[in-house]
């Protein structure tokens, strides 16, 4: 009997930490932290489609179509090209606040094009404006259907420097709607 009550008080600590431990894990709600930088990288808000947190030079380049990949929400937003001008007159960009050090960021988004649509995401950093500065990642949208692209770099941010990342929608000599490129989810996020 001394044993018996001797291996019972043995376990029953064991067996009272365990049971705390499961009740208090589960009665944790933990949500995943986003260390996406981009803010509204999927043009919606509450009320539908938007623009915020981005800007551009020519409203009309760009508009919302009710299609998105898997956890893109309802929209995405569609760059159409233009025949010439300066890069920003046909880009809707978004600048990132990064600390002044080195890191590695994973640079992505979901894409696809119609017909022979010309777009891409690129990230400029630098000083200076974005049509003078010459982009360190270019990432063209070449599929037809919705596919994910992603590039993974390491950024030696300068306390002085931008970073921006703009989607543009390419140049044509022609500019027909039908050559337009979709862009959704974009993020831009650091690996360590």
């Amino acid at each position: 009997m001394k044993k018996l009550l001797k291996i019972v008080l043995f376990f029953l600590p064991f067996l009272l930490f365990s049971g705390s431990c499961k009740k208090s894990a589960e009665s944790l709600n933990i949500q995943p932290i986003d260390h996406n930088l981009i803010m509204n990288s999927s043009f919606e808000s509450v009320s539908g489609p938007s623009i915020d947190g981005w800007t551009f030079r020519d409203s009309t380049i760009f508009s919302f179509y009710p299609d998105a990949p898997v956890d893109g929400g309802r929209y995405s937003i569609i760059l159409r090209p233009v025949w010439r001008g300066y890069f920003t007159f046909n880009a809707v960009i978004t600048k990132v606040a990064l600390p002044p050090d080195s890191g590695r960021y994973r640079l992505s988004f979901w894409g696809k094009r119609l017909l022979n649509g010309k777009g891409s995401l690129h990230l400029f950093i630098g000083t200076g404006n974005v049509d003078t500065m010459t982009a360190t990642v270019t990432i063209p949208v070449v599929d037809t259907i919705w596919t994910f692209y992603s590039r993974e770099i390491v950024v030696a941010n300068q306390s002085s420097d931008s970073v921006v990342v703009a989607l543009h929608g390419g140049y044509s000599p022609v500019g027909h709607p039908a050559d337009s490129t979709f862009f959704d989810l974009c993020r831009f996020e650091r690996l360590d």
